[in-house]
């Protein structure tokens, strides 16, 4: 691990380049339903109408009534979600409308305009997160670990393919860190423009994060917090040149991040009634959307085989022996990293339904995932800088091992439709027990699939074992038509990875 130095550009542009390949050739043949699909119905109408009240025979139909689409007191009909979500797909149904000169709410191509945005998104992630990574290490194969690991041993993979929210969520975080970072570092700041610029990018990936998701309002006491600590108290300098910077703070991130938290209770009084209508609480399973029993949450999220967060995101794991010396060279960045993270996960641990409902990993606590892993860094710097060589190999080999297990589970958990285990789950009735439960809630995503891939083409291994011999005869009846319905992969342009069944 060689250090190296070249350009930000020279070192980007080949990471950003390479992720776009990958992720072309990797993007998903369905389309995921969901969250995303009502907010896309909402743009749909949006372009066609020019109306922001989705009609109602569409909005009362799709799902229960506050599960994804508001009624107000009017009778109209709107996503709950914020507007946010709704402006971002307008470009790229607007190119569909353009090139295939209609839109409806759903398309046979609909799939792969949607993937075509998802490329440019998952870009520009890759872009941020090496920026992020640069800040920390001259190494430039550091930042290639670094960036492919994050991306591709972990269950961020799933959302960088997946059209839902969380990949541009994950952006946002990503951009609002990194700019925060580098506007509260004036030792590396060339000017104050500079200071004043990355400021601005900040309140502006705030103000994103809290127009597509308002629990990130949450954030705000933190920044105020955090601004308030690098004051610095211990730097002697003139009256004026502390006033000037605290006049800078509040002109470049609190205005601008004011002016779009007025333009998110602005559209919450347009479409549910009152500004501090957030949408979320008409649905009869959300009338109470937070608990103060963290306990089982947070249980799941550092435990669970699921949910837990090191295991869906095994950086995170790798970067624990880092983060004391992290703190102590980056003391700033790493109390907002901190924060960040205990913020959003005593949040999202209060959250009556914070396994995200159905879904693939704990998707609630990604866009937090990559920044609390950036210790990993220093644990890669190490490894490189280790005298004892027989040390060195043998943790490299044990990380090298786990990150490509990671990824090879990740591998199998695209290979199936995206909500595969879930329909694995619905073969049985909601009272079932026994051994096919038990096999399905103690084992990975990735595992299950590859034990079913495995059945299909050799007749043979634990999914069978576990699962096929201990069915009832609807059960059977049901796995067969779930078989029949699951004969091609969830790749787009490699669909014959799922292999025909073994004939007995």
């Amino acid at each position: 691990m060689k250090l190296q130095t070249c350009s930000s550009f020279r070192l980007i542009a080949p990471i950003v380049l390479f992720v776009g390949l990958v992720n072309f050739l990797t993007m998903p043949a369905e389309e995921y339903s969901g969250d995303a699909v009502s907010v896309r119905i909402a743009a749909v109408t949006l372009i066609n109408t020019g109306k922001w009240a989705v009609p109602a025979d569409r909005a009362s139909t799709f799902g229960e009534r506050g599960q994804y689409f508001y009624q107000n007191a009017s009778g109209n009909w709107y996503s709950k979600y914020g507007i946010l979500n709704t402006l971002l797909y307008l470009p790229i149904l607007q190119l569909e409308k353009c090139i295939k000169g209609e839109l409806g709410d759903s398309s046979d191509s609909r799939p792969l305009f949607l993937n075509l945005f998802n490329l440019v998104l998952s870009c520009a992630t890759a872009c941020y997160l090496a920026l992020i990574v640069r800040r920390y290490t001259k190494s430039v194969t550091t930042v290639w670990i670094f960036v492919l690991s994050a991306f591709y041993a972990t269950f961020w993979w799933n959302y960088l393919r997946a059209q839902t929210f969380e990949i541009y969520v994950t952006l946002f975080m990503l951009g609002l860190y990194y700019h925060l970072v580098s506007g509260l570092d004036r030792e590396r700041a060339e000017s104050d423009r500079v200071v004043s610029s990355h400021l601005l990018a900040a309140a502006l990936f705030l103000g994103a994060l809290c127009l597509s998701k308002s629990v990130y309002l949450i954030l705000l006491p933190v920044l105020a917090g955090v601004f308030a600590l690098v004051r610095n108290p211990a730097q002697v300098e003139g009256v004026r040149r502390q006033h000037s910077r605290w006049f800078c703070c509040i002109l470049w991130f609190w205005l601008p991040l004011g002016l779009l938290i007025c333009l998110m209770l602005g559209s919450n009084a347009y479409r549910f009634g009152s500004p501090f209508n957030i949408g979320y609480t008409q649905w009869v399973k959300e009338n109470h959307l937070f608990t103060a029993n963290i306990l089982p949450a947070l249980r799941g999220f550092f435990f669970s085989k699921q949910r837990s967060i090191f295991l869906n995101f095994p950086l995170m794991i790798f970067a624990l022996p880092g983060w004391p010396a992290f703190s102590k060279q980056h003391r700033v960045d790493a109390i907002i990293a901190l924060l960040f993270g205990i913020v959003l996960l005593i949040i999202n641990s209060a959250f009556r339904n914070w396994q995200g409902a159905t879904c693939y990993g704990p998707r609630y606590l990604l866009p937090v995932a990559p920044i609390l892993s950036l210790p990993f860094i220093h644990v890669l710097g190490w490894l490189a800088q280790s005298p004892d060589k027989i040390y060195k190999w043998a943790i490299r080999s044990m990380t090298a091992g786990a990150l490509l297990y990671s990824f090879l589970l990740q591998v199998e958990v695209n290979t199936m439709p995206f909500f595969f285990w879930y329909y694995l789950k619905d073969v049985f009735d909601e009272q079932r027990t026994g051994q096919p439960i038990d096999y399905l809630n103690s084992h990975h995503f990735g595992t299950i699939n590859a034990d079913y891939l495995i059945y299909r083409k050799s007749g043979s291994s634990p999914f069978k074992d576990q699962v096929l011999d201990h069915l009832s005869s609807d059960e059977e009846d049901n796995i067969d038509t779930l078989e029949d319905s699951t004969t091609t992969s969830n790749y787009y342009w490699f669909r014959h990875l799922v292999p025909k069944p073994k004939q007995e």
